[in-house]
């Protein structure tokens, strides 16, 4: 290196040193930005030098126009021109025919004819671009003006870092200073009895069953919904509880208001403090849902901390803030629900037995869908045409429904519906076959026919000799297996050949299955 280009280069450090020093006196975006500019408009001396700092979703906005602070500057779209390229390559990038060069279509249009672009940058984060523009073909850009561009990028290096960690830093901050504002005007609302949170409200779902079982349910829960009472629904999963407590929501004097729903079982007990009571940065669901209902549901997992605060709640229509000691104030009818019985718990000391009957003023039994038989081909076939075209609907053969009726239904209408939309699309044809069920429901005649012979077995059974028990056995379950040989053997546990050599040696003779 010569001795003349070693002065340059410190006189080079110096200088990105000063600026380097500047740029870290202050967070000012404005004087940060403007700074850059100015540096390059001294280095590079053209005729326009333009600085676009990159805001959060991706679109940049004009700053700073040579060495001076431009205040709402023009706002380009995520990709539009030049700062939009530089914002995605994170490159720098020139080009002395502008005119003919796609990255710079905007520019163009506004006469530029040479242009150097270079990212303002650190740890692989665009916060900026600074623009060097020539409006004649006097000036042209070189690959040494884009080095000697890139290499005072990383002299500021530091600074860089600084002004992105504090724009991260502010943009966090505006974002929590806009959640709290659409909080605190929800809250407004509510208390002044506006418009609720179009999210809360919710319209009556039909639920579909003409058992005696649903229509005795049904029954109480219309006789309820309008007394402003507390209701408890016990019920296995899957069985509609959620669907019980908004038919009462929308049958009730809040049903212009807000409907809330909460689980306590897909949250911890921090959490569902906060989601419950707020927080000084959160609406909790007791405010949002002021003047109208809240369902909790998988109320047997709330702690017993927050069982304490509810039950002052219910008391007092006054709750505290997780994590602070601010207050408010709502008027709320709280459903809950749970798969167990919470007097269990109750003895258990589990659960307040002074919370179990602030909740359960009334008491709803869910029923499980096996003790609601009739409702299950209903169900299905609701199941499986709902909201589809005329020409797209789809019917289940009779096989297919006696499966569904004869099937327990441990996961009740929750498991009906997956297994119906799931043969739905087994089923290439129109008709929904035994075959295209769940397996389990497959096998659920051969469930039954083994619960029926052994209840046969256990009325019939008397001192007989081991062959005779054996051949009763034998001959029963062929019966109710409407004489067929393959699925009796399959029950017996035998092939189906020694059946037929059972079957010889009680004197009886049949044809032979295809």
């Amino acid at each position: 290196m010569t001795t003349s280009s070693t002065n340059q280069k410190a006189a080079q450090n110096e200088l990105t040193g000063t600026l380097s020093s500047v740029l870290f006196l202050s967070l000012d975006e404005a004087h940060f930005f403007n700074s850059i500019n100015k540096f390059f408009h001294n280095q590079f001396n053209g005729h326009k030098v333009l600085v676009y700092k990159i805001l959060d979703n991706g679109s940049a906005q004009l700053v700073s126009e040579n060495g001076h602070a431009v205040a709402n500057g023009q706002i380009l779209e995520k990709g539009v021109g030049a700062a939009g390229y530089i914002a995605r390559t994170k490159k720098g990038y020139f080009s002395n025919t502008v005119e003919r060069d796609p990255v710079f279509n905007l520019e163009a249009q506004l006469g530029v004819k040479a242009e150097l672009c270079l990212p303002i940058s650190a740890d692989g984060a665009v916060i900026g671009s600074v623009h060097l523009q020539q409006f004649d073909n006097v000036k042209d850009f070189s690959r040494a003006d884009m080095t000697l561009g890139v290499a005072i990028i990383n002299d500021i290096k530091a600074p860089i870092q600084n002004m992105k960690m504090y724009l991260a830093a502010k943009h966090l901050n505006e974002s929590l200073l806009k959640t709290i504002e659409l909080k605190e005007k929800e809250l407004q609302q509510s208390r002044t009895g506006l418009k609720v949170q179009d999210t809360y409200l919710i319209n009556e779902k039909e639920i579909i069953g003409r058992s005696l079982a649903m229509k005795d349910i049904l029954n109480l829960v219309d006789r309820v919904s309008d007394k402003d009472i507390t209701a408890f629904i016990f019920g296995e999963s899957g069985t509609g509880k959620e669907m019980l407590a908004r038919r009462i929501h929308c049958r009730s004097l809040r049903r212009e208001r807000a409907f809330v729903s909460v689980d306590c079982s897909s949250l911890n007990e921090k959490q569902l403090e906060a989601e419950l009571f707020g927080s000084d940065a959160q609406v909790g669901m007791l405010e949002a849902a002021n003047f109208g209902t809240l369902f909790i549901n998988s109320i047997e997992r709330m702690s017993l901390s927050i069982q304490n605060k509810l039950m002052q709640y219910m008391s007092t229509k006054m709750g505290i803030k997780a994590g602070s000691q601010s207050f408010f104030k709502s008027d709320v009818r709280i459903i809950s629900a749970s798969t167990k019985d919470l007097m269990d718990l109750v003895r258990e000391n589990a659960f307040k037995e002074d919370l179990y009957f602030a909740l359960s003023t009334i008491v709803l039994k869910a029923p499980a869908l096996r003790e609601r038989k009739e409702d299950i081909e209903l169900l299905a076939n609701f199941f499986l045409n709902n909201k589809k075209e005329a020409h797209a609907q789809k019917s289940f053969s009779p096989s297919a429904v006696k499966a569904l009726a004869e099937y327990a239904w441990p996961g009740n209408v929750r498991e009906l519906q997956n297994i119906v939309e799931r043969a739905y699309i087994l089923a290439e044809g129109t008709i929904i076959e035994k075959l295209h069920l769940d397996q389990n429901v497959q096998n659920a005649e051969v469930h039954v026919v083994v619960e029926k012979v052994a209840q046969v077995k256990a009325q019939e059974f008397a001192l007989v000799t081991l062959e005779e028990l054996e051949k009763n056995h034998i001959m029963s379950t062929l019966e109710n297996l409407g004489g067929n040989k393959t699925k009796t053997a399959k029950v017996l546990g035998i092939t189906v050949k020694t059946l037929y050599n059972k079957l010889h040696s009680y004197g009886i003779e049949f044809d032979k299955e295809a």
